[in-house]
């Protein structure tokens, strides 16, 4: 009976303790309570903090690619024009040589038929000269019933001077005659001079020939007879600016 009552004393006093344990101690476990929901908190809070920041770098890196990417192929792009404009280059040189030995031999040879020319010319004025003469005449037929005149008037004076005048071209079919409109009409040479122009002929007419006559110091009327060649493709005029041949009145 005395032990009995012994274990429930010792019982009784064990539980008094434990619940002085508890209540001395409770602010003590409310804190390592909150201290472990604390750091758990803060565990995640960096770690998903951590997982942005990775998603954020990944993106970011992309991004430096690509750009990275468009650098490379606009370098690639700028290397390749480059080498072509050095390709341009090296042939424009190239070419810009062969065209200034072309034009040097055809320095040479212009200088060695002035030379030619002066002397033949001495050589004429020492024999009496040359009087005013038609050296050349060439006519090119255009489109659309055009053509282009190309008269050479020369001469070689004993005393070298100048020959001054006018000349004229006719167009002759039996009776009817038809002057040619001349761009300049008019000569002033020492001994040779060409003259150049355009026409038009009516419809329907065409010439047995062409006529020249000279108007100067001394007159002289050549007649050649009308060939029409092959037509000239481009001509560097339309022939609605060309004028065209009027009637003689005789």
């Amino acid at each position: 009976m005395n032990e009995n009552k012994r274990e429930e004393s010792a019982v009784k006093h064990s539980s008094v303790k434990k619940q002085n344990f508890v209540q001395a101690n409770k602010f003590l476990l409310l804190g390592s309570i909150l201290l472990c929901f604390g750091g758990f908190a803060l565990g995640y809070i960096v770690g998903h903090k951590q997982g942005l920041t990775v998603v954020g770098y990944d993106a970011d890196a992309q991004q430096l690619v690509d750009v990275i990417q468009k650098q490379k192929d606009t370098l690639a792009e700028l290397n390749k024009n480059f080498n072509l404009t050095i390709q341009e280059r090296d042939l424009a040189l190239g070419n810009t040589t062969s065209l200034t030995h072309a034009l040097t031999e055809n320095k040479a040879d212009l200088s060695i038929s002035q030379t030619q020319s002066q002397i033949y010319r001495n050589l004429l004025r020492q024999r009496g000269g040359v009087g005013l003469m038609v050296q050349n005449l060439a006519v090119r037929p255009l489109p659309e019933n055009a053509f282009e005149y190309q008269l050479d008037l020369l001469q070689v004076s004993p005393n070298q001077r100048k020959a001054n005048g006018s000349v004229e071209l006719r167009l002759i079919r039996g009776d009817e005659i038809l002057v040619v409109p001349m761009q300049n009409s008019r000569f002033n040479f020492e001994n040779f001079e060409r003259l150049t122009g355009r026409w038009t002929i009516p419809n329907g007419f065409v010439p047995q020939y062409i006529e020249v006559r000279i108007n100067g110091g001394m007159n002289e009327i050549r007649r050649f007879n009308w060939l029409k060649g092959k037509e000239i493709d481009n001509p560097a005029r339309f022939a609605t600016d060309i004028p065209q041949a009027e009637a003689k009145t005789q």
